[in-house]
């Protein structure tokens, strides 16, 4: 977590180049055709409203089991889906089409963009339904998605520092950056619910053999 907080004031420490765009900066450099038409507002809306998603969504993760922050939870909460919804999954839809590499990465951030709203969306329906324990799931897959930009970055640095930084390399990351997370989520899930069941079956045996 404290890494991830670290890329994180990194990544918004930059935002001194943006206000105004200033095209020598690493992320900007020759990205100025970009900034034409729906990518300028989509971008600066994009990065305004990213960071305070997923701040939020580390607070909703932490206080969602704690009763004394129950009103602000689901306040909070419904501010989120505002948030993701209206500004975070649209703006990163749009930024999707331009993105570095081509269409390759473009898709692969266009669908996590698309995944964002729908995870944020079940998360609500959930907990609109009080069924907490699918809400606390799907809560966590948007979780994921709104912290992978933060994990693209890492992995990214990683390549620039072991000079394995590529096009293909870059592609692959706007992939595996969202889909591993989830999917490594879902394989502890399943692991703790297969021990759980098993716990559960085997006194049952002992008290059948008895």
């Amino acid at each position: 977590m404290l890494l991830l907080g670290k890329v994180l004031f990194s990544i918004v420490a930059e935002y001194v180049n943006y206000f105004p765009l200033n095209f020598d900066a690493v992320f900007l450099l020759g990205r100025e055709e970009s900034f034409r038409g729906i990518y300028s507002p989509a971008f600066f809306v994009h990065i305004i409203a990213s960071p305070i998603a997923l701040l939020l969504a580390a607070y909703l993760m932490l206080s969602g089991k704690r009763k004394s922050h129950g009103t602000w939870h689901r306040r909070l909460g419904k501010a989120q889906l505002f948030l993701v919804l209206g500004l975070v999954a649209p703006s990163g839809l749009v930024m999707a089409f331009w993105a570095f590499t081509g269409p390759i990465a473009g898709v692969g951030f266009g669908l996590q963009a698309i995944a964002t709203a729908a995870t944020v969306v079940m998360a609500a329906r959930y907990a609109m339904q009080r069924n907490f324990p699918v809400h606390q799931r799907w809560a966590t897959h948007c979780f994921l998605l709104l912290v992978a930009p933060l994990l693209f970055r890492i992995v990214a640095g990683t390549l620039i520092v072991t000079e394995s930084e590529s096009f293909m390399a870059y592609q692959v990351n706007a992939w595996l950056s969202w889909i591993v997370p989830m999917a490594t989520y879902e394989a502890v899930r399943w692991r703790k619910k297969r021990k759980s069941a098993t716990k559960k079956t085997t006194p049952d045996m002992q008290l059948q053999e008895a």
